[in-house]
């Protein structure tokens, strides 16, 4: 039998504790070794709820484990390039969570040192297993809906808590609902645009009090006739529905990337019918991405996104910001 990639985290952050370690105990190929923390404590408490051998009290220990060969890496956005890079030249494949850094000069940066390394690095988009999400990707690019000239795609969710500390909240870090949240609209619009645009137009709501944005809406032009709506915050229930019109037809999900049970996750519009499309539950997108790169790790096949840039989406967001700042477009 193969035997499985020894994983291990960097941090004991909110989002490994609650979904990526409980998902790691479903992933074909996939060993949880060791979890890090600077406090040891903390990472000895998460080490003992999930039965994971190994906690270390410093991100460097972990990655000196010469066990390990992978890591995940939920650490705060402005931390990201920095110890991906360093798990990199410790030898160790990553998987490192959205966005994969803070501007595109980072991820440059990080795409070099992967190139150098020779080794897998991938962003932690769980979206992208999303079952509705691929089927989506597919008839966008099947030629059905013919040239595309509109695309929206929506990211929110209703946060709950002004509190500093949160690191959502901090500047310094890479706080803000366009890098926490607004990355999935990005992500998600660029795959079914299939390409990057060439400029982009951006009104956010903004914080005073944490120098962030709450909230914000993008206009996207994507040159040859289509044009992208982005729309993302903290401030609205979870989701919404996406759009993709075509000179041939529309493809509509009227409940975003999950439909309730009985329901048509999308409606295809084309050729004079309208087709409701079911599409089934898949994996749990947070063990389905790390699947993927144990199965790469052990030679199975190429990790499912392994030719999607680092660099586009931060491309996207950075030109989101600098129109945040300038009032007209930028380019991307």
């Amino acid at each position: 039998m193969t035997k499985p990639v020894q994983w291990g985290v960097l941090s004991t952050a909110a989002i490994a504790v609650n979904q990526v370690i409980p998902a790691m105990a479903n992933a074909n190929l996939t060993a949880l070794r060791a979890v890090a923390s600077r406090t040891l404590s903390k990472a000895e408490t998460v080490a003992t709820q999930f039965g994971i051998p190994e906690a270390y009290g410093s991100y460097d220990a972990l990655l000196a484990d010469p066990e390990i060969e992978a890591v995940y890496i939920p650490l705060p956005n402005g931390l990201h390039a920095k110890w991906s890079i360093r798990a990199l030249r410790a030898g160790k494949h990553v998987l490192c969570e959205k966005p994969i850094t803070v501007n595109a000069a980072e991820a440059r940066e990080l795409e070099a040192a992967r190139e150098a390394s020779d080794l897998y690095c991938l962003e932690a988009f769980a979206s992208r297993f999303n079952p509705v999400q691929i089927q989506a990707v597919e008839i966008a690019r099947s030629g059905v809906l013919g040239d595309l000239r509109f695309v929206h795609t929506i990211a929110t969710f209703l946060m709950q808590t002004q509190d500093p500390d949160d690191v959502r909240l901090q500047a310094d870090i890479g706080g803000g609902a366009l890098y926490d949240i607004g990355c999935y609209a990005v992500d998600a619009q660029r795959l079914l645009a299939g390409r990057v645009p060439k400029t982009a137009w951006a009104d956010m709501a903004w914080s005073e009090r944490f120098d962030v944005d709450i909230a914000g809406t993008a206009l996207l032009n994507y040159g040859d006739g289509l044009r992208g709506t982005l729309q993302w915050g903290f401030n609205a229930p979870w989701g919404g529905p996406f759009s993709l019109v075509g000179e041939n037809g529309k493809l509509t999900g009227p409940y975003g990337w999950g439909a309730p049970k009985g329901e048509p996750a999308m409606l295809l519009q084309a050729g004079g019918a309208t087709e409701a499309i079911p599409v089934e539950e898949g994996l749990n997108g947070y063990t389905a991405e790390v699947q993927d790169l144990s199965e790469a790790v052990r030679g199975l096949h190429a990790p499912a996104f392994e030719t999607e840039s680092l660099v586009a989406n931060m491309r996207i967001i950075d030109a989101c910001y600098a129109s945040q700042r300038s009032g007209r477009a930028e380019t991307v």
